[in-house]
C-alpha cells in the first residue's frame, strides 16, 4: 500500500487469465497508470522538497548575509578604531617631538643669552679697564707735564738769574735788548687741558 491507501498493482500478482492480447493490454495499461501515479507522486514530492530546499536556502542566505554584514560592521569599527588610535599616536608623537624641539630651542636661546651676557660683561670690564688705564695714563702724563713745566720754570728762573749776573758783569748795553728780556717766558697754552 502507498500513502493514500492504494494497493500497488505492480507488486501484486494477478491470477493468470487466458493468454491474450486484451489481458496484456490491460496489464500494460495498469502498469502505465501505476507508473503515471508514481511519477505524479515523485514529482509532487520533488516540488515539496525543492520548495523546502529553497526556503532553507533563503533562510541560510539571510543568515549568511546578516553574519557577513555584522562581520563587515565589526571590521569597519575595528578599522576606524585602529585609524583613531594611529591618529592619536601620531598626534602624541608630534606633540612630544614639538615639545622636545621647543625645549631644545629654549636651551639654545638660554645658552646664547648666557654667552651674550658673559661676552657683554667681559667687554664692559675690558672697556672699564681700558678707561681706567687711559685715566691713569692721562693723570700720569699731566703729572709729567706739570713736572716738566715746573722744571722749565725753574730752569728759566735760573737762566734769568744767570743772565742777570752775566748782565751785571758785562759792559752796559741797552737795557731793552738785555738777555733777561730775551729769556722771559712767552705766554703759553695750557697743555694739561685743565
Amino acid at each position: 500500500m502507498d500513502e493514500n491507501g492504494r494497493t500497488d498493482e505492480i507488486g501484486v500478482e494477478q491470477p493468470q487469465e487466458p493468454a491474450g492480447y486484451s489481458a496484456v493490454g490491460e496489464h500494460v495499461t495498469g502498469i502505465l497508470e501505476a507508473a503515471q501515479e508514481s511519477a505524479g507522486r515523485i514529482k509532487e514530492e520533488a516540488r515539496r522538497e525543492a520548495s523546502e530546499l529553497e526556503r532553507l536556502a533563503t533562510i541560510e542566505a539571510e543568515r549568511i548575509k546578516k553574519e557577513l554584514t555584522e562581520d563587515a560592521r565589526n571590521l569597519r569599527a575595528e578599522a576606524e578604531e585602529y585609524a583613531r588610535d594611529m591618529r592619536l599616536a601620531v598626534e602624541a608623537y608630534a606633540t612630544q617631538h614639538r615639545r622636545q624641539a621647543e625645549e631644545e630651542a629654549r636651551t639654545i636661546v638660554s645658552e646664547a643669552e648666557r654667552q651674550s651676557t658673559s661676552m657683554r660683561e667681559a667687554a664692559d670690564q675690558a672697556v672699564r679697564q681700558v678707561e681706567g688705564d687711559l685715566r691713569r695714563r692721562q693723570e700720569q702724563l699731566r703729572a709729567e707735564v706739570r713736572m716738566l713745566e715746573q722744571r722749565k720754570r725753574d730752569a728759566v728762573e735760573r737762566l734769568q738769574e744767570i743772565a742777570a749776573l752775566v748782565q751785571d758783569v758785562l759792559p752796559s748795553r741797552e737795557r731793552d735788548g738785555s738777555l733777561v728780556g730775551d729769556l722771559k717766558p712767552k705766554p703759553e697754552r695750557n697743555v694739561s687741558g685743565s
